[in-house]
Order: structure tokens, then C-alpha cells, then sequence
């Protein structure tokens, strides 16, 4: 309700009191939502600080206020050294005047979001403090001035429409009237709900109540907890400019550092959904053992050279048809079955792994929200908030994509300095090292696993991806070439990315991304 006509009154009437008489010394911004103006009479000063940002568009008058040394700029240089002549109101509008010495006003528009101040001159605006309000420029200060007939014969003959008797009365006080069953009453009974609310509105003191953290400013009664009440409006616009500010910017803290978590929240989510439909289906999935089973327990029936078998399915007690590679023996596409299904409980094994990290992942964010929702200061939501030396390590970039194909490991480098640092640093000397032959393009790696050879299916599918990255992708065949990485170097002097290759080994693929 600061923004109301019926306290804004009661501010002028007591700003007049206090101004009349102080010169204007200093007037001055340090932000760009920020205006000051500096009273000063012999030995006392009064500053009237104006946060016009359109979230806020309060005032606070204090008897201090400490200049910034830079990035400070003054403005209204015309009205330096003017003194206060009164403080007016503009009878039922949601505006007030400081009037100084040669006809000079400030206008101060407390119009909420739209919140301005203006310099004027007899009855012509002359400067703007908020110039992205460019109509401002054109309002005419005399029509500010109204002054409605307050009687019944008007009030009748507006059939007791609030908004239309008095303009000026406010959301608030429309609400309260609503909420008293205003609609409800015959004319003479709404006229008499009106002239005491108006009263109240002249005559009650101002009471600042807290409303779920929120500072709430009122001159009618309100079933909250009440942090100030006090008829000097000074004082009660100082402490509620105190509260809102903290407030808001409490706020304004608390959703910059929860919604990057909220994000993080979001996407951890979706990939929970997501990696549990894949671990559902991959366990859903017929077993490539009992397949393999099923192959090895009748390796006689099945002739050389066949595509594809129909056998008994022992496991399900019905038939089955079983893919097979023609080039292979029997025995042969039954041990390829047995890799499939080793490498299968590979996948599912890091798929659990990856559900418990980013479940933990999960429990942690969500628990740091609810910590800085409960938060009342500042000082607790920063010191909830990484320090940036930690915060730097957090966003530390892997230098390379990560793919997992058949249990397999393949790293892609992002770009030439980090194929540096993949080949250099992360990979290892038995780790299978492989290029786009001939042309620019990522360094891709399949991390070695003991004991074991890559299969072919692992080393096209990384082949793939190393003709995707790189200046190929477009082509319809791409050759690739791959080593173990002991038989890559580097030369001193030669550019980012740029490795000496033996031993190679040439593979033609489709460029594919994963």
C-alpha cells in the first residue's frame, strides 16, 4: 500500500514539515534504478534515497548516506543550491511534489513498476530520472490535479462503484470492500461501508505485517503478524524500505543459486527415467546365453553354412529361430553369443553403477534446495554456495565425449587441444587409438580391457564415430586408422592434435554418430 494515494498524503504532509526550508546540496545517482537526493539546513541532513527498479520503487529517508568515490554522476543540476518551498501532495493520485525556489518541482510518480521522477518547471516536464519511460516526457504536471466530488449525490449517481468515485482507492482497499460484502448491500449501506473506510484510511496508524517472509505495508487492519506500527510515516517508509530490500533480495539470491540446481535437478531426473526404461528392456531382452545354450547343445543339427536355424527352445518349451553367420561354424556363433552376453551383464552392471552415482547425485541436490529454501540471510545462501575455487574444479570439462558400446569404453576428443590431451594424458599405452585417415578430425580411443581383444563390432562402431568427427562425416565411406595409442607421438613444435602414427591399420566405414 506504500504506492497508495492515502499514505502517499500523509508522507507529504510529514516531508513538508521535515524539508521545508533545506537547500538541495546533492542530488546524484550510483546505479542506474537509484536516486539521491541530499537536504541539508546548518548542521542537518536528511537524504531521501529513491529505488526506482521496477521490483522495488520505494523510498527511504535517512539522515546519513555515504557517497560512492566513482561511478557516481550527478544530475538536476539546476535545482543544486534551490531551497524547499513545501511538499505536496496531488489530491487522489498516486504522486507527490518537492517544490523549490524559481517555480522548480521534482514530481516523485510513485506509479509501482512504472515508478518515475521527473524535473519540472512551472507546468512543463523538463527532465526524466527513468528515461525508458519516454511518456513520462509528455505528462503535464497541471493534470495531475483532481480533485472529485466526494458526496452522496455523485456516489449515487456512480450507483456506488468504488473504482468510479474514487480512482485513486487501490487494489487493496477494493479487495477489503469486496471481502466486507460490499457487492451485496442496497446504496445507503455501501455509502456508509465507504465513508468508513476513508476514515480508517485518514485516521489509522500504519502497521508494516509480515506475510510468508514478505513485508506487507497497510493502512487497514490484517490478520498477520505485525512488525511495525506507528503513526509516523518517516519512519514506517524507512522500515518498510528496509524490510522489502532484504526481502527481495533474499528472494532474488535464493532463486539464482536454486535454479541452476533446479535445472541439474531436472536433467538428473530424466535420466534416471530414461537409463531404468534401458536397464528394463536390456533385462527384458532374451539372453544371448541361452541362446548360446540352446546353439551348443545342438551344434549336429545345425548345417554348415547356414543363416539362420530352427530349434527347440528347451528354456520356453517351443520353437525358436536363431540368426547365425553363415561364415561362421555353429560353434563359433555360439561363442559370439557368449561374448554378446558377457558383455551384455558389462552393460547392465555400469547401467546400476550409473543409477546409484546419479541417484546419490539426485539426493544431494535436492537436499542443498531445501537447505537454501530455508535460509534467512544472505551470508547462509553463499556460504551453501561452492567457493569459486571449488566451484571452478565442479565445472571442469572433460576434454572428451564418452560412449559405452558393449561394455566397452570410447573416449572423442572435443577439439584439437583436447585430442592433445586425451591421446597425452588419459589414454593408455595398450588403449586402441584411431583417426579419419588423412583429413582433420577428433582422436578417438577404446580403453584397453585386460585379458581380452576388442571385438570387431566395438572397433567399427568407435571407427564410426572417428569418421563422423572429423572432415568426412559428409562422405559415404570413410577410411580410418587405428594402433594400439604406444605407437602414437607426438613432435615437439607441431600444431594442436597433430600425432605421428606406425603400425597402423586401415578400416572403411559409414561415418555415424552414436
Amino acid at each position: 500500500m506504500f504506492h497508495n494515494y492515502f499514505f502517499l498524503k500523509r508522507l507529504a504532509s510529514d516531508l513538508h514539515n521535515l524539508l521545508v526550508g533545506y537547500e538541495l546540496q546533492e542530488c546524484f545517482s550510483q546505479s542506474k534504478d537509484e536516486l539521491i537526493l541530499g537536504f541539508a539546513q546548518e548542521a542537518q541532513e536528511v537524504y531521501i534515497r529513491a529505488n526506482l527498479n521496477p521490483q522495488i520503487c520505494l523510498l527511504q529517508i535517512t539522515s546519513d548516506f555515504k557517497r560512492a568515490k566513482k561511478n557516481s554522476i550527478d544530475l538536476f543540476a539546476r535545482l543544486r543550491g534551490k531551497k524547499v518551498s513545501s511538499v505536496r501532495v496531488y489530491p487522489f493520485e498516486r504522486s507527490f511534489a518537492i517544490d523549490f525556489e524559481n517555480g522548480y518541482y521534482l514530481i516523485f510518480k510513485m506509479h509501482a513498476s512504472r515508478s518515475n521522477v521527473l524535473l519540472a518547471q512551472n507546468h512543463e516536464t523538463l527532465k526524466l530520472f527513468r528515461n525508458n519511460l519516454p511518456g513520462d516526457k509528455e505528462l503535464i504536471p497541471a493534470e495531475l490535479k483532481k480533485d472529485p466530488k466526494l458526496d452522496f449525490e455523485r456516489f449515487e449517481a456512480l450507483m456506488g462503484d468504488p473504482k468510479a468515485y474514487i480512482p485513486a482507492l487501490g487494489k487493496e482497499v477494493y479487495q477489503s470492500l469486496m471481502e466486507l460484502g460490499y457487492e451485496q448491500k442496497n446504496i445507503l449501506e455501501k455509502w456508509e461501508l465507504m465513508t468508513h473506510t476513508l476514515n480508517l484510511l485518514e485516521g489509522n496508524p500504519i502497521r508494516i505485517y509480515q506475510n510468508n517472509g514478505t513485508p506487507v505495508l497497510s493502512l487497514l487492519e490484517q490478520n498477520l503478524p505485525i512488525l511495525l506500527e506507528t503513526r509516523e510515516t518517516i519512519a514506517a517508509c524507512t522500515r518498510f524500505y528496509e524490510e522489502y530490500t532484504r526481502s527481495y533480495y533474499l528472494h532474488s539470491e535464493k532463486h539464482a543459486a536454486v535454479r541452476p540446481l533446479e535445472d541439474t535437478i531436472k536433467k538428473t531426473k530424466s535420466y534416471l527415467i530414461k537409463t531404468r526404461e534401458k536397464l528394463e528392456a536390456i533385462k527384458e531382452r532374451r539372453g544371448y546365453e541361452e541362446i548360446a545354450n540352446i546353439l551348443m547343445a545342438n551344434l549336429h543339427q545345425i548345417p554348415k553354412g547356414s543363416s539362420s536355424v530352427v530349434l527347440h527352445d528347451f528354456y520356453a518349451d517351443t520353437e525358436i529361430t536363431i540368426k547365425l553367420n553363415p561364415e561362421w561354424t555353429p560353434q563359433k556363433n555360439a561363442e559370439n553369443l557368449y561374448r554378446k552376453s558377457k558383455n551384455q551383464q558389462l552393460e547392465i552392471n555400469k547401467l546400476e553403477e550409473n543409477l546409484r552415482i546419479r541417484q546419490a547425485q539426485l539426493d544431494t541436490l535436492e537436499k542443498k534446495v531445501a537447505e537454501l529454501g530455508e535460509a534467512e540471510n544472505i551470508k547462509t545462501i553463499r556460504n551453501l554456495q561452492p567457493t569459486q575455487k571449488k566451484r571452478e574444479k565442479q565445472e571442469e570439462v572433460l576434454p572428451y565425449h564418452e560412449y559405452n558400446f558393449e561394455g566397452y569404453h570410447i573416449m572423442v576428443g572435443k577439439h584439437a587441444k583436447a585430442n592433445d590431451e586425451l591421446t597425452l594424458k588419459v589414454a593408455n599405452k595398450d588403449d586402441l587409438w584411431l583417426h579419419a585417415k588423412d583429413v582433420a578430425g577428433s582422436h578417438v580411443v577404446i580403453r584397453h580391457q585386460a585379458g581380452k581383444n576388442i571385438p570387431k563390432t566395438v572397433l567399427e562402431r568407435a571407427a564410426q564415430l572417428a569418421a563422423w568427427f572429423s572432415k568426412r562425416k559428409t562422405d559415404s565411406l570413410c577410411p580410418v586408422i587405428y594402433t594400439p595409442k604406444k605407437h602414437v607421438r607426438k613432435r615437439k613444435g607441431t600444431a594442436p592434435g597433430a600425432m605421428v602414427v606406425e603400425k597402423e591399420q586401415i578400416l572403411m566405414v559409414e561415418p555415424k554418430n552414436f
